[in-house]
């Protein structure tokens, strides 16, 4: 019973579709993109600051807001990888169901790791 259900998923055809291959490709690319870019632009700094602490949260209203360790800025790119995992798991189910609401999940995976992105992007340009 558990070899059917398995080969069941890999028969499955959301698996085959090519939409959902160049997605989940490129928001994949993009996670590892700002682990990349997080680990090597802020790790360096946090020893070049005192007690190994980084700015984490900037608003334009108050300034600099939020201080902390550097290894709390990667609650950024870990929220992305959370979020490709659930929008994928949740595009599975309702693919043969309702395509469009599958295609709106994983195409919601590539924008939300662009705006991921963008706010690793400031967080490294607010420390520098």
């Amino acid at each position: 019973m558990l070899f059917y259900n398995i080969s069941k998923f890999f028969d499955h055809p959301y698996r085959e579709d090519l939409a959902v291959k160049i997605t989940f490709i490129t928001s994949v690319l993009i996670n590892l993109l700002i682990w990349v870019i997080l680990y090597l632009k802020i790790y360096p700094l946090s020893y070049l600051t005192e007690y190994g602490q980084i700015f984490l949260h900037y608003n334009t209203y108050f300034g600099i807001d939020k201080i902390g360790s550097w290894y709390q800025i990667l609650f950024i790119p870990a929220l992305g990888l959370f979020i490709i995992i659930f929008n994928n798991i949740i595009s599975y189910i309702f693919y043969l169901r309702e395509r469009l609401i599958s295609y709106s999940l994983i195409i919601a995976n590539v924008a939300l790791q662009v705006i991921l992105l963008a706010a690793a992007m400031f967080i490294v340009l607010l420390n520098i």
